[in-house]
């Protein structure tokens, strides 16, 4: 297998910086298989991690090849509010970057917290350039939803007892200590729960996304069994915010999509109301079953992180923004110490910012951060808001899928706020970039629609305002 793995790898690498549009089977492909590879190579060696890397950094050469503009057109070219909160942004990543190439003497670590801030960014100038249309954007979630489904069979299999050298977290895995017990974190192929979990849950919210313009009782019946596999097996990871992520995402959806349709949204109400019908009566049906029962364990552990919400919210998110001040400074400790893997390389992660997302950006980039990263997702905000407008004026049989896309992205702040570990995963950062890049070619996408179609020329004068 880890030869045909390189062998994917080394197509995946070629393609993309040969062919438009390569890039995005190839990148899920990879993304997907390179943590059963690992696993089956002797040292698990740490690099594995970042093979998905190169595919997109095989895509962004080519941009800068033959479409050089197309790098900073998602930014600039629909909206000039984004220079001065980005080039600040760009000035604290550089000046933090010598900060902690200074500090520590390691280079390795100014780059481990560089990729985590500048993955997102050239992800989005990749997906600004391979989103031709809406079609790839709904293969891509297909794709991905696919891939997640095999990792969610695994995590079952793993828990009833299917013994695998693919299965099982790498290295020593997380023990949790709950409901009175001692609990395993199910990862199948996946090399961490957590990366297994977030994929899963992210699945959830693509397949309700594609799902929305679909009202057939086969969909819903397929759809509603597709998701409590994968319910099931998020459970069985112990990453509960995963849940609430895609709790996060259904309760934001139809809010979202009633505000820009600007009218009831009938149809999709009917396909949701009967798709949570279905997943109620699946879970009356099913879990009962498991009464008395290890997986009952599992599923007391998840039905409790609604509860714990606000204490989490309080302790990670805005009481790591004090533990970071108080270990770094208001100035940070420099560009890569609250990174995964920094502490085996002599940076300094205080336990309490390291977790929560708040707390790892004033840690590495200090607390001024936080209020320019607040002006850029503002100005990110309104562009999205603008760029839905649009949709729904000039294109609204598309507008369920964009506005999903959206709260996606949307979605995984707050998860963030309390938990960072995950994003710090190249794959994740990838896939998050690449949705909004997708969003910021809303208006591309719709300006190359309407040229499609001559008798609404006159629809282009239509300025996002």
């Amino acid at each position: 297998m880890i030869f045909i793995f390189f062998i994917l790898f080394a197509l995946g690498c070629f393609f993309s910086l040969t062919r438009d549009g390569s890039m995005l089977k190839y990148l899920i492909l990879i993304g997907f298989l390179q943590d059963p590879a690992r696993k089956l190579m002797a040292s698990e060696p740490v690099y594995m991690t970042i093979m998905v890397g190169f595919i997109a950094g095989c895509a962004f050469l080519r941009q800068m090849l033959t479409n050089r503009e197309s790098i900073t057109a998602p930014y600039f070219s629909w909206n000039q509010d984004f220079l001065a909160p980005f080039s600040i942004y760009l000035l604290i990543l550089a000046a933090q970057f010598l900060h902690a190439l200074i500090r520590y003497g390691a280079p390795v670590i100014p780059v481990l917290g560089l990729v985590f801030y500048m993955a997102p960014l050239v992800a989005v100038s990749i997906g600004y350039a391979q989103f031709s249309s809406f079609k790839p954007m709904r293969s891509f979630l297909q794709m991905h939803i696919a891939f997640s489904v095999v990792v969610a069979a695994t995590v079952l299999m793993s828990f009833f007892g299917v013994e695998s050298v693919l299965f099982g977290e790498v290295g020593s895995g997380i023990t949790i200590y709950d409901q009175g017990t001692i609990l395993t974190a199910h990862s199948g192929i996946m090399r961490s729960s957590e990366v297994a979990g977030w994929h899963m849950g992210a699945a959830v919210c693509f397949l309700l996304i594609l799902l929305a313009n679909r009202n057939s009782l086969g969909s819903l019946l397929i759809a509603s069994a597709v998701i409590t596999l994968l319910l099931s097996a998020i459970i069985l990871t112990g990453r509960r915010k995963m849940i609430f992520q895609a709790v996060m995402f259904g309760v934001l959806y139809f809010p979202f999509l009633r505000l820009y349709q600007k009218r009831l949204a009938s149809g999709y109400f009917v396909t949701a109301t009967a798709l949570s019908v279905a997943l109620v009566l699946a879970a009356i049906s099913i879990f009962p079953m498991f009464a008395n029962s290890e997986f009952e364990l599992y599923l007391l552990r998840g039905s409790s992180v609604f509860g714990d919400a606000t204490d989490r919210f309080s302790n990670l998110g805005l009481g790591s923004v004090a533990w970071a001040i108080e270990r770094f400074g208001l100035l940070g400790g420099g560009l890569g110490v609250a990174a995964q893997g920094a502490q085996h390389f002599g940076g300094a992660i205080a336990s309490g910012a390291g977790e929560g997302g708040l707390g790892k950006i004033v840690s590495e980039l200090g607390a001024v951060s936080l209020v320019i990263i607040a002006w850029l997702i503002y100005v990110i905000a309104i562009h999205i808001h603008r760029s839905l407008a649009l949709v729904s004026a000039l294109k609204p049989s598309s507008l369920r899928f964009t506005v999903g896309v959206a709260v996606f992205i949307a979605s995984n702040v707050p998860t963030f706020i309390v938990a960072s570990q995950v994003f710090g995963d190249v794959f994740v950062l990838l896939i998050i970039g690449l949705m909004l890049g997708f969003v910021f070619a809303l208006p591309k996408l719709i300006v190359l629609e309407m040229k499609k179609r001559p008798e609404r020329t006159s629809a282009l004068n239509y300025k996002l305002s």
